[in-house]
């Protein structure tokens, strides 16, 4: 006596693995940020109208003491530095992924990822100071949709080495366009010989994009359904 409910299943579990196989096929991230080492100079394209481009994609704020492009770096050849050599004031770096890093907008395959920030830092921001990063999700209108607020990571710093600091986001909401990534010292005097300078590298935001299933998923998934269609058949007869 053939037993249906055996006949039925196998192919239903057959679909059900195929199909979770083409959920995952090809899926994969990017960086939701431009010129994450650093490695890229400014274009003379990109003159920033008044605000300074310390390096392709990135902006350093106009006031007080603008990030700069350092040849102390964690891999490839460059990084960010942010400073206040003399004490009260701030340094600032900050990135708009489309407006300033030229990347396309995201959309609904973004939408709901969970991203992980990732970078390498070094240095000291003296007794006075801290340095932080805000995370942020803009919509359309550049109204911010999500924030990580401040994170602040003095505490993790080495003068001597680099240290890999990481910081899960929340999901990428819906509506969401655009991604900001600000980072900034601030100090006040400068004490016991200490100094104030931070370098910033290798800055990742791992952004989920679609998947993309693979030939082999589209003939696991067909072969699946055709067991399912020739057990329903099998169970009319």
């Amino acid at each position: 006596m053939l037993n249906l409910k055996t006949s039925i299943a196998s192919p239903l579990l057959f679909a059900a693995l195929a199909a979770g196989l083409l959920s995952s096929a090809g899926a994969a991230t990017s960086n939701g940020f431009a010129n994450g080492g650093f490695e890229t100079a400014n274009s003379a394209a990109n003159p920033g109208g008044g605000v300074t481009y310390f390096a392709q994609g990135w902006l350093a704020a106009p006031t007080g003491n603008p990030a700069l492009w350092s040849t102390d770096a964690h891999s490839g050849s460059h990084a960010a530095l942010l400073t206040n050599p003399n004490g009260f004031g701030g340094s600032t770096l900050f990135q708009n992924s489309i407006d300033h890093g030229g990347l396309p907008a995201l959309d609904a395959a973004n939408i709901g990822s969970i991203p992980t920030l990732s970078f390498w830092a070094k240095g000291d921001v003296s007794e006075t100071g801290n340095v932080l990063f805000s995370l942020r999700y803009l919509g359309a209108n550049g109204d911010i949709l999500g924030t990580s607020g401040n994170q602040f990571f003095q505490n993790l710093l080495s003068t001597s080495s680099w240290s890999e600091i990481k910081y899960q986001a929340g999901a990428i909401p819906a509506g969401t366009v655009a991604l900001m990534l600000e980072m900034n010292t601030a100090v006040g005097p400068l004490l016991s010989n200490r100094q104030n300078a931070v370098l910033i590298d290798d800055i990742n935001l791992s952004v989920m994009t679609a998947a993309v299933p693979e030939p082999q998923t589209y003939a696991l998934m067909l072969a699946g359904l055709g067991l399912i269609g020739a057990a329903a058949r099998r169970r009319r007869a």
